[in-house]
């Protein structure tokens, strides 16, 4: 083995990112004049390797040679074939970025030509289409409710886009429940609340929407001015959609009035997409980037990437860009090397592994963290659990709640709080970020 390949290999030891190895086994090291060159397959792979691994390398070729060498990346010029022989993939093609209207707030990517009807999401389509295409709603407000990254706020952007590119003069809103509260805290500091009443008034609005619901807990005045607002708009006929991770009548530390009003509609849960939803999901994401996959790699990434809609699109596209990136066709073994940390890491963390780090960490028993107790050095402690074990596990909230002796709303509750206080209190944000970054490193 030459001095070069010696280099290559140092690289390889150091490294255990499967991705990070495919774009090393590419690069070519030689010497011209003096200099080491390093060449790359493209620019990525270049600026890459130059801002990770330069120091590094500074130190391995002073290591061989017995002295210091002036090197360089640069981009190898023409294409090669992929060293397994096969043929190139497709240029992975990015799709555009979409600056959200700053009057409507709708993200124009949210579309019902880009959301994948399933057995799961039917019923929450149909009812959608239907408000888009009438003037006035039967179903008003329409309430969309469930998990992280299952289509709930795809949808509703859908309704407003499909409004507007039918009429553009229609009057489209869609705000979140943190900043409606922000604005009109905002309004009442500063005496501007006719500006802000102005603002959801039926004059100007045809559609409203508003996210995260649930996060309007324990916001008496504000849960108060939601109730003016959802009455004005229905009274004038305007259609009102609302999203939230449980159902209204989950909700019991929402005033029973507004939740009268969240109900008084149509309530749909979006659940999670079955087998045949996954497979279409990752067929759709491949072939918008130009690139149609093999059925075992359909079949591979829909059977293992099951929590949610987010985490098939992110897969799809770890596959597609690195197979571009790396020159290499999209194979199963390709898929399996790809998503091998990822899922071998799904399989580490259990709900047990995460119980059992937060207990360590806080100096309490594992029993007690899943006691009934409500001591405040005990909830406190559980909430950040059970907030992990939702980040970092594929476990159903159901399951969740089993393995903290807690029910389903419970675990809601919990997982609202912790949210909660870890947007509006610094200390517990720097001290749950500390954590984790602590469990990323222990668990990698």
């Amino acid at each position: 083995m030459d001095r070069y390949e010696v280099i290559r290999e140092s690289m390889l030891a150091r490294i255990p990112s499967a991705s990070e190895r495919a774009l090393i086994e590419l690069i070519d090291i030689s010497e011209e004049d003096g200099t080491i060159v390093i060449a790359c397959p493209n620019s990525f792979s270049q600026k890459y390797l130059n801002k990770q691994y330069k120091d590094f390398i500074a130190r391995r070729i002073r290591e061989l040679f017995g002295r210091d060498v002036e090197f360089q990346f640069c981009v190898r010029a023409g294409r090669e074939l992929p060293r397994d022989g096969g043929e190139h993939p497709i240029q992975m093609t990015l799709p555009a970025l979409s600056t959200p209207s700053p009057a409507s707030g709708l993200n124009t990517n949210f579309t019902f030509e880009e959301f994948i009807v399933g057995r799961c999401n039917a019923f929450a389509y149909e009812a959608a289409m239907a408000v888009s295409d009438e003037e006035i709603s039967k179903y008003n407000p329409l309430y969309f409710y469930s998990d992280i990254g299952l289509g709930k706020s795809h949808i509703a952007h859908a309704i407003g886009n499909k409004v507007v590119s039918a009429k553009s003069s229609t009057g489209v809103r869609y705000t979140t429940a943190r900043d409606f509260s922000q604005d009109f805290v905002h309004s009442v500091r500063n005496n501007c609340q006719s500006l802000f009443k102005k603002t959801y008034a039926p004059a100007k609005l045809d559609v409203f929407f508003i996210d995260d619901v649930h996060l309007f807990k324990n916001k008496e005045k504000t849960q108060m001015e939601l109730c003016h607002v959802i009455d004005d708009l229905i009274s004038a006929g305007k259609q009102v959609i609302l999203s939230g991770y449980r159902p209204p009548s989950s909700m019991s530390q929402i005033d029973k009035g507004l939740r009268s009003r969240f109900s008084a509609g149509l309530v749909i849960d979006l659940k999670r997409p079955d087998k045949l939803t996954r497979d279409k999901i990752v067929r759709y994401k491949a072939s918008k980037n130009g690139i149609t996959l093999p059925e075992e790699v359909v079949e591979f990434i829909s059977a293992n990437v099951v929590s949610s809609i987010r985490e098939l699109e992110s897969a799809v596209m770890t596959i597609t860009a690195m197979s571009s990136l790396m020159k290499r066709r999209i194979t199963l073994d390709l898929a399996r090397e790809l998503l091998e940390g990822t899922l071998e890491k799904q399989q580490r963390i259990t709900v047990e592994l995460i119980q059992n780090f937060v207990s360590k960490n806080f100096a309490i028993t594992r029993e007690t963290l899943v006691s009934p107790s409500r001591k405040k050095e005990i909830v406190y402690p559980r909430q950040v659990a059970i907030f992990l074990c939702r980040r970092y596990t594929r476990e159903p909230l159901q399951n969740i709640g089993n393995a903290f002796s807690r029910k389903h709303s419970s675990i809601i509750h919990s997982l609202e709080a912790i949210e909660a206080m870890y947007k509006d209190n610094l200390k517990v944000k720097r001290e749950i970020d500390f954590l984790i970054e602590k469990f990323e490193a222990e668990t990698a």
